[in-house]
């Protein structure tokens, strides 16, 4: 950043009303990041492989946006209140470490305690991972503040908008799902497209046969049982949805381990 202090009225002093603007703004770009992130990481299957009939697992979007934009969002107004970069930055790091590792430990099976004690001794190591989002999020603030005190600041503004949306998805890029999981896909979609083919597994499933010709789409994850192993998520028009689960070795032919009837 090219200064030190960050001076939202244009007067030089830290009120509480340029306190409220830098947290303001500071909450605006992460709040824009983040919802380009996810956004990008929801569709991004869909866009690179047009061959596939794949869908928006809206179970993870659903519980992506709004824990990671309003907690960029938070995370911005707490490196952007302090008028002093190295105590925005300390504090945008530290909190946005703090978000990442309760959410990451709520998730998880272990008790209470265990939990504290991870917290402890996680929040500084991962807040030096998390210094650059808070890097990042100050900069566009500062560039802000900036653009407010030039002509063209309009302009401007709006090029600091567009940024923060192609940085958030170029992020959200990267969420895209692997080789593997659009190989386990493709690998379900073949057998759906000629269930008379002989030895189709799925042409013994419940609920699958009759279907034959039923538009569907799916979404691959990862499985929580096997490091190995994907589980396709697949959904037809009329609402019936089948779950399988496919066995992927690297280098390795994909076979199928499982598929039933979800619910």
């Amino acid at each position: 950043m090219t200064t030190d202090r960050l001076d939202m009225d244009g007067f030089g002093d830290d009120t509480r009303q340029a306190q409220l603007k830098r947290a303001m703004f500071g909450a605006l770009y992460g709040l824009l990041g983040g919802a380009a992130f996810v956004l990008t990481a929801a569709f991004i299957d869909i866009w690179l492989h047009p061959e596939l009939p794949l869908s928006v697992n809206w179970a993870a979007f659903t519980q992506r946006l709004p824990l990671i934009t309003l907690g960029l969002a938070l995370v911005g107004a707490v490196t952007c209140w302090w008028d002093e970069a190295w105590q925005g930055l300390l504090s945008g790091a530290m909190a946005a470490s703090a978000l990442a590792l309760i959410a990451a430990l709520l998730a998880s099976p272990v008790n209470t305690g265990t939990r504290v004690i991870v917290l402890i001794f996680t929040l500084v190591p991962v807040a030096v991972m998390t210094l650059p989002v808070a890097y990042v999020l100050r900069w566009f603030t500062e560039r802000h503040a900036v653009a407010l005190h030039t002509n063209g600041s309009g302009a401007r503004v709006v090029g600091l908008v567009l940024l923060a949306l192609a940085i958030g998805a170029g992020c959200g890029y990267f969420m895209r799902s692997s080789g593997r999981g659009i190989q386990a896909a493709q690998f379900i979609h073949n057998f759906l497209q000629d269930l008379s083919a002989e030895k189709n597994p799925l042409a013994s499933v419940a609920g699958v046969p009759e279907r034959s010709g039923t538009p569907y789409t799916m979404y691959s994850t990862r499985s929580e049982s096997s490091s190995e192993a994907f589980e396709i998520h697949i959904e037809y028009a009329d609402d019936y949805k089948l779950l399988c689960t496919v066995i992927l070795y690297p280098g390795r032919t994909p076979f199928l381990s499982k598929c039933q009837p979800a619910e």
